[in-house]
């Protein structure tokens, strides 16, 4: 008999019912869609990782004999190591592509992980394991012979394979801002395909137990003086980027989920109390009927169990699918693996039983109060609330009021918890349009500070490693351009992280910036630290700190003169005269220009063009983006159904009262006044204090995407003007929706029913 009530029931109130498996289904929908999607993310990643045995480390020197092997071993903490000989090359293709080189041992740590081909024989002195990507960019294929030059040798190999490389998952070089596979490439082949005896290994790779930071200093205190440089995982240029990318995405993981799934517990709450303070007739009925209390308990519970449950197992069954079609074409872009993980359905039973406790719990304090209550009890109509009279009601002013205010003011004192979760509800709404809309804002801000105030480049020019400094000048002078340096270098902390020097000479191509986008200049012995770094690392105006460019153990000690700003490449500028004064060669890397450069110039590798540079930040930013605005689409429906929940609660409390009201002669359009008026009164207190707690949010966000993105975290005027609208659009909705129900009412029934 209770389960064909319960069917009635859900019959009946359908539309409440719809509204909480909407938002339970929405919020684990989100949740688990975001959660899928990184965690399957890292998951490849972390496979890869162990199928291919990255290195935890890579130690760089020029004598990596037998005696120094047996000193790494000797640290006791090493557990595996393998040589490599690792050089840039050139290949014989148009436009000279760049290729990096690595001559393996025998290819056991940061293994070549073949898709295609014969594997990789360390007997092969003839054959090389290219980088797929590459390939399919260059329309190579095995058996085709290639030609490299590196060190003054020309390498002529046949394609044995083709495959990946865990060291290269992002390989965008520093120079670019989206991956140009026909440009640069990886290929690994055997020792003995070195075209000299005379070229020894440079690179160490180590597997090692214990924490890097004490593995490099192991290395230190036994090899000092006969390395250049420890490398820990963490620090290699792929990793680190492979890091960054799973910050952006764990930021907006672990903010708006939670959100979502709080809004739908508290307007579970609101509804399943409104719909048994509706039935607590036949509450009493069904206990005077000899129904035991834990069956009535069961019974109701069942309504937000099950439909919560259902909408929990629909969210975590379709979140996976939605969100990995949004966010995995952009990185499949961005990132080179050979197999891509998913996270299974099992993964989130956890969250459907959880979400389910939830609504448990949720559901049973809704009817706690009322089944304790004696049958005689309940079946009487609840007496209306009388508000406790307080100071604010002996006010003169209060009289002087219009009716429609002292009315709601009465109304919101009777019904404390209702109005509490209104503005709870509207509260959730404006968190989740006000951070959403201001992450976009953030990316799409930061894109306009980098291009149109930060760079005004037109091209730049990719200098060969090999070409001189006159050659250098001779070609700035043909394009009117300034010559600069760029370069990684590791920021020397108890946390280090790698970072960008860039070496600039008073060009007014690049303008350096403070936080409020103003021109700062640095002068020749001063260095400039950005603040992203500035606040990562807790320095200030005046602190030194250690830094090293990345290949070189020669450390060098720096003072802070100024704190620059940028949205992206983070890191230290100064001049060359300073670079020179520290002890290091200037070596400009490229040159940039006002002109759009056509001419090809010997010792210039590559051209970059700004153009290009958009589209590759446009790359960059449209996984995240996807997201943000997969969000915002569930935020504006959860706003529906939250304003659409709040205003008929509000309906169906105040029934009696508006019935008597239009008995009284009042009219249906003044009676959805009243409606409306509480409406946007909760709409205004829960946006107000919705505002700060979105800026709050965004301060948690922005650090969290990453070390290279700088995002300040600020509310535009114009955010909040669409954040305030959408969510005034959906109450004018509800509230004329709600004006047909008030014209429509019988009055000689409703006041029947009131009896």
């Amino acid at each position: 008999m209770l389960k064909r009530k319960m069917l009635r029931d859900i019959i009946n109130y359908k539309v409440q019912f719809i509204s909480i498996f909407l938002m339970a289904f929405i919020g684990v929908f989100v949740f688990t869609g975001l959660v899928a999607e990184t965690n399957g993310f890292e998951d490849t990643v972390n496979a890869y990782y162990e199928q291919t045995n990255l290195a935890d480390g890579s130690i760089y020197s020029d004598y990596l004999v037998d005696e120094f092997l047996e000193q790494v071993y000797l640290l006791g903490a090493t557990t595996q190591m393998e040589r490599q000989l690792v050089v840039d090359s050139q290949v014989e293709l148009d436009g000279k592509p760049d290729i990096r080189l690595h001559f393996v041992e025998n290819n056991t740590i940061s293994k070549f992980y073949l898709v295609e081909g014969k594997p990789l024989d360390i007997n092969d002195s003839e054959g090389v394991w290219l980088d797929k990507s590459f390939a399919d960019a260059r329309n190579l294929k095995i058996g085709d012979e290639i030609s490299f030059e590196s060190e003054g040798f020309e390498i002529k190999k046949v394609i044995r394979g083709l495959g990946y490389s865990p060291e290269y998952i992002y390989s965008t070089p520093a120079y670019l801002a989206a991956p140009n596979h026909t440009s640069n490439g990886f290929a690994y082949m055997s020792h003995s395909a070195l075209p000299s005896d005379n070229m020894p290994y440079n690179v160490l790779n180590v597997k090692f137990d214990g924490k890097p930071k004490i593995y490099s200093e192991l290395v230190d205190y036994r090899l000092n003086g006969y390395y250049t440089l420890f490398q820990p995982q963490s620090n290699h240029f792929s990793v680190n980027a492979v890091s960054d990318i799973s910050s952006q995405q764990k930021a907006l993981t672990l903010v708006f989920p939670a959100i979502f799934i709080l809004i739908s517990m508290l307007m579970l709450l609101t509804t399943m109390k409104r719909i048994i303070s509706h039935q607590r007739i036949q509450i009493g009925v069904l206990k005077a009927n000899g129904f035991k209390n834990q069956t009535i308990v069961i019974h109701y519970i069942s309504y937000g169990v099950l439909l919560v449950t259902l909408g929990a197992i629909l969210g975590a069954i379709l979140g996976p699918i939605v969100f990995h079609t949004i966010a995995h074409p952009s990185r499949e872009v961005y990132f080179t693996l050979p197999f891509w993980n998913s996270v299974g359905f099992d993964k989130f039973i956890i969250v459907i039983v959880v979400v389910g406790l939830l609504s448990l719990i949720v559901s049973y304090l809704s009817i706690e109060d009322i089944i304790n209550e004696p049958a005689s009890d309940i079946l009487k109509s609840k007496a209306p609330k009388s508000p406790n009279s307080i100071f604010t009601d002996r006010l003169k002013i209060l009289k002087m009021l219009s009716f429609n205010i002292r009315w709601n003011y009465r109304d919101i004192k009777r019904n404390k918890f209702r109005s509490i979760m209104a503005i709870i509800g509207v509260i959730g709404c404006t968190v989740l349009l006000v951070s959403g809309f201001g992450a976009y804002e953030q990316m799409d801000n930061s894109k306009y500070w980098y291009f149109n105030e930060v760079n005004h480049f037109e091209s730049k020019l990719i200098i060969d490693d090999n070409t001189d400094i006159s050659q250098i000048d001779a070609i700035a002078n043909n394009v009117n351009g300034d010559k600069i340096m760029e370069s990684t270098i590791e920021i020397l902390t108890d946390n280090p992280h790698l970072a960008s020097l860039q070496v600039l000479d008073g060009t007014d191509l690049i303008t350096i910036m403070n936080d409020n986008h103003e021109k700062i200049e640095i002068s020749n012995d001063e260095v400039s630290i950005s603040q992203k770094m500035a606040d990562l690392f807790d320095v200030k105006v005046g602190d030194t700190f250690n830094f090293s460019i990345v290949g070189s153990n020669n450390i060098i000690k720096v003072k802070i003169d100024k704190i620059h700003a940028t949205p992206y490449v983070q890191g230290i500028i100064m001049s060359s005269d300073k670079l020179e004064e520290l002890g290091i060669d200037y070596a400009p890397t490229s040159i940039i220009t006002s002109q759009h450069v056509n001419e090809s110039y010997d010792g210039v590798k590559s051209i970059i063009y700004l153009d290009d540079m958009i589209k590759g930040w446009d790359q960059m930013e449209k996984t995240p983006n996807a997201i943000i605005w997969a969000l915002l689409v569930f935020a504006v429906v959860l706003a529906v159904v939250i304003l659409y929940n709040m205003n008929l609660l509000s309906f169906i409390e105040m029934e009696n009262d508006i019935v008597t009201l239009k008995v009284l002669g009042f009219k249906s359009g003044y009676l959805t006044k009243l409606l409306a008026t509480q409406s946007f009164f909760f709409i205004i207190i829960g946006f107000l204090l919705g505002i700060p707690i979105s800026y709050y949010i965004l301060t948690l966000l922005m650090p969290a995407f990453g070390n290279k993105l700088y995002l300040v975290p600020s509310i535009s005027p114009s955010n909040l003007v669409i954040s305030f609208i959408i969510i005034m659009s959906v109450s004018i909705i509800m509230n004329l929706y709600f004006s047909r129900k008030i014209k429509n009412l019988d009055m000689v029934d409703s006041l029947k029913d009131f009896e």
